[in-house]
């Protein structure tokens, strides 16, 4: 039942950003692939089926979502669909939903951006200045290039770090492999951010042992992974100390304690819904 439940969450979340034949296909692909869907608790197969090239709606924008180039150009690697990605970011719309943000806005740090979907998202959607993205593995940057192609987005508002974030005091003992949010704003020539995104698969801890950079950024939203990076107790209490009022959300959006979230959502500047 949670399955059929979850997925008819999503199907929804999916009918407000989907133009019509794609929508369509949705359902078309849903019922071919509904077996396999029930089987494995997982919607994957869903997400093969739709790896098609696509236009979504977000808010009054549209976001080209050349999908089935993306695909084929990770096939080699082994990743997911990009669907899925498509369904988190844009359907259910993780990282904004609790933020009240008005367009036009300033720079965005994503920090985890992968395939650099949310650095197109704050460029198209959000009319960010600059997105500048942070992300160690070099294949994704073929990806977003794609990205700002199909969306005709200047790659000079969209600098991408092949490096890890961390701390300045990691980023001081290894400069080739890490890098550190003050040195980003002192390279960009960036004054402050008015968004971090941050999706960093269990290095939170080491972002906020030196927590100094929250200073310098209005609005933060972040997916958690306590089960990876162990005590994240540091980062409400460096959130309280810069000002920010924050709310951390369980998988089903509810409110949850730091050590069983899955998003966080701050702002310094009011924004936070």
């Amino acid at each position: 039942m949670k399955t059929v439940v979850r997925f008819l969450s999503e199907y929804s979340a999916l009918g407000r950003v989907l133009e019509p034949r794609d929508f369509l296909s949705l359902a078309t692909a849903t019922a071919v692939n509904a077996p396999e869907i029930l089987r494995s608790k997982k919607l994957t197969a869903l997400d093969s089926a739709m790896s098609r090239n696509m236009t979504v709606r977000f808010g009054k924008s549209r976001v080209a979502m050349p999908l089935a180039d993306i695909d084929q150009i990770l096939s080699a690697h082994n990743d997911n669909p990009t669907f899925g990605n498509l369904r988190e970011i844009y359907a259910r719309n993780c990282y904004l939903q609790r933020l009240k943000l008005r367009p036009p806005i300033g720079s965005v740090l994503d920090l985890g951006a992968n395939r650099g979907m949310f650095s197109v998202l704050a460029l198209v959607a959000l009319r960010a200045d600059r997105a500048i993205g942070v992300d160690p593995m070099p294949v994704y940057d073929r990806v977003a290039k794609l990205l700002l192609e199909a969306n005709r987005c200047n790659p000079d508002r969209a600098f991408r770090y092949k490096k890890f974030i961390s701390s300045p005091s990691v980023e001081e003992q290894n400069p080739g492999r890490y890098i550190s949010i003050p040195t980003i704003l002192r390279e960009q020539g960036i004054g402050r951010f008015q968004l971090v995104k941050m999706d960093i698969e269990g290095h939170e801890q080491q972002v906020f042992s030196e927590p100094d950079w929250l200073a310098s950024i209005d609005n933060l939203t972040m997916e958690l992974h306590p089960h990876m990076a162990g005590d994240l107790s540091l980062i409400p209490e460096a959130l309280k100390r810069f000002g920010f009022q924050y709310l951390i959300v369980d998988q089903t959006g509810n409110p949850a304690p730091i050590h069983s979230g899955m998003f966080l959502y701050g702002s310094c500047t009011g924004a936070l819904g």
